[in-house]
């Protein structure tokens, strides 16, 4: 709301000063209006005659800067920035923070362990960090080449920088009376428990993937879903 209030000098009385300071007012409102180039912005004109006056009227300098318009409005609000995503060491690995749909959600990886036959375990923890029931749905994003019969935990990816390589999650071949399926060798979000990509207030889920791992890295850079780059150490 913008409020434009007219006044006027001590010379007359309120039956002259009130109409004569809202028609004051009044112009001044048109030629704001006049002016907008956005909707929804109300424009309220009063007009106070001689009653508040700032100057002294016993002088004609004073009635001069008495008769006066002021338009007074709110301060605008800063808009609100977007968190990013970031990084940082945590107690028991590596931590980072992002929002999911506005909400704040946290990460934390707990491991990624070197297996036999040239595999790789990552382990991590998400947690809704909010006071609302969330959608947790940026992990089920897969490439096209990746059609996995059940949505789960694909939207991860490590990468070897020196070696600039990358590593997907590993995928699953399933015999069938159709031919083969593929699975995700990594946790289940949704498809056959379909309630599964859904975080209570406070909650926190472990997930884990399957990678195929070079032999001498000691340090990958993961990615998950919608948190920033970590750097992880291969144990």
């Amino acid at each position: 709301m913008v409020t434009v209030a007219g006044h006027a000098d001590s010379s007359g009385d309120d039956a002259i000063n009130d109409p004569l300071s809202l028609r004051r007012a009044q112009a001044v409102r048109r030629a704001l209006t006049a002016l907008l180039s956005r909707d929804g912005v109300r424009i309220q004109a009063k007009g106070y005659g001689s009653r508040r006056p700032l100057y002294d009227n016993a002088s004609d300098e004073g009635k001069r800067r008495n008769r006066r318009v002021t338009v007074t409005f709110p301060r605008p609000q800063p808009a609100a920035e977007e968190p990013v995503a970031t990084t940082s060491p945590g107690p028991t690995g590596l931590s980072g923070t992002g929002t999911v749909d506005g909400r704040p959600f946290s990460l934390e990886v707990t491991g990624l362990r070197r297996l036999p036959g040239g595999l790789g375990l990552l382990t991590y923890t998400i947690t809704n960090e909010g006071a609302a029931e969330t959608w947790f749905n940026d992990l089920h994003r897969t490439q096209d080449w990746e059609a996995y019969k059940y949505r789960a935990a694909t939207n991860v990816r490590l990468t070897d920088v020196a070696a600039r390589r990358q590593y997907l999650p590993g995928r699953l071949e399933v015999p069938t009376d159709d031919g083969v399926d593929f699975h995700c060798a990594c946790t289940d979000l949704s498809g056959v428990r379909l309630s599964t990509g859904k975080f209570a207030p406070g909650r926190a889920r472990e997930f884990w993937n399957l990678f195929a791992l070079p032999g001498t890295t000691e340090t990958l850079k993961v990615k998950i879903g919608p948190f920033g780059d970590l750097q992880v150490p291969v144990r």
